[in-house]
């Protein structure tokens, strides 16, 4: 009986030691799939990003930017969802005009270098946008970007995800629930 009372204590630790080794596995791994909530209060934007990524505010114009980690010492660019917000109060558009001057912008930074994959109509922050997908050479190589925005009162909103064009899709289905996610504040009155 003795016996078999420490072989029953010695299953038991091995299968605890096992069950907390699962848990901390499965906790790690979740960090890939869990999201936080980024808010900004001064551009009044809300917006989920993945946990594994980090982020900066107010670079290069941008009033936010997530980064993805890097994976390996190979891995040498951070694919990246930026928020933009315009102040357009100056010279006011609606949003086809503001996405005609946005996309003849970027065709003059791209030129020739410059590949369209989709330009047309979508919805961003449960209202009408535009969504802009192409690919440009960078100083990093080809790198492929989708760009949706929208206007609200007299703010331009553009959310754009950035990555090399051999990696877009490793990292899309993400980006697209950070743009499904992405939420502007109601304007008072």
């Amino acid at each position: 009986m003795n016996k078999r009372k420490k072989q029953n204590r010695i299953i038991s630790i091995v299968a605890g030691i096992g069950v907390v080794l699962i848990l901390t596995v499965a906790w790690f791994a979740s960090k890939e799939f869990r999201f936080k909530s980024y808010k900004n209060s001064v551009y009044d934007f809300s917006i989920k990003y993945p946990a594994s990524w980090v982020f900066k505010e107010n670079i290069k114009g941008a009033v936010v930017i997530f980064y993805s980690p890097l994976e390996n010492d190979l891995d040498y660019f951070m694919e990246s969802v930026n928020v933009v917000v315009q102040d357009i109060s100056r010279k006011p558009m609606k949003l086809k005009a503001y996405s005609e001057l946005a996309i003849t912008q970027m065709e003059a930074v791209f030129g020739e270098n410059m590949a369209i994959f989709e330009s047309e109509p979508d919805f961003i922050a449960d209202q009408s946008g535009y969504k802009f997908v192409f690919s440009g050479k960078g100083p990093e190589g080809e790198l492929k970007y989708m760009s949706v925005w929208t206007i609200k009162g007299t703010s331009a909103y553009q959310v754009t995800y950035t990555s090399l064009a051999s990696q877009y899709d490793r990292y899309i289905s993400k980006v697209k629930r950070m743009f499904r996610s992405f939420r502007i504040k109601p304007i008072p009155g």
